[in-house]
């Protein structure tokens, strides 16, 4: 059987991204649950067939080999997505909420998975950021951006000072400080 794409080839990962880039504008634009249920058969059905004609494997490859290209096609990914809507309110909201889920659920996993540091203070640093750009976005006029970096801020330096006593502590009993700060977080 002839292959459509060398093995080396970094089109499969274009490719799956434009897919996917499809989708989530076309699954952002349904306004009816019969267009999402339509849209996720489709897709779980598009799925299925892929992987049965070797699909996944191909484009796993061309990710694993183009590892910088993958990256960047998902970053326009995000941005045609961002440029399709940039007038609408929610579909950008969407957006915005799954990109920083996925940065902590990316943290979680370079704690948890791969250091093995159980760390119990990762959620209440994100609750901090996020209640200070709530205030600033309600009670001041500064643009967004500036908002989510006075955040982010806000959040580093609070853990900054928090991190001392936890310098002080070795093994299991500095997992047991980090839940000081969740616990009063609550």
């Amino acid at each position: 059987m002839k292959r459509l794409f060398a093995p080396a080839s970094a089109a499969p990962a274009l490719v799956s991204m434009a897919g996917v880039t499809l989708f989530a504008v076309l699954f952002l634009h349904a306004e009816s649950q019969t267009a999402v249920m339509g849209l996720t058969l489709g897709a779980a059905a598009a799925l299925y067939l892929l992987a049965r004609f070797g699909w996944n494997a191909l484009a796993t490859a061309s990710f694993a080999a183009h590892s910088r290209t993958a990256q960047a096609s998902v970053v326009i990914g995000v941005l045609v997505i961002a440029a399709v809507f940039y007038d609408q309110h929610f579909p950008l909201l969407m957006l915005a909420t799954v990109l920083l889920y996925i940065v902590v659920c990316l943290g979680l996993n370079l704690q948890f998975g791969y250091s093995g540091v159980v760390n119990f203070a990762g959620a209440a640093f994100f609750g901090i950021g996020c209640y200070t750009s709530a205030v600033l976005t309600n009670h001041t006029p500064l643009p967004h951006l500036a908002v989510v970096l006075i955040g982010g801020i806000m959040s580093a330096g609070i853990g900054s000072l928090l991190i001392l006593p936890v310098l002080r502590t070795y093994g299991h009993y500095a997992a047991l400080v980090t839940i000081a700060p969740t616990a009063g977080a609550a």
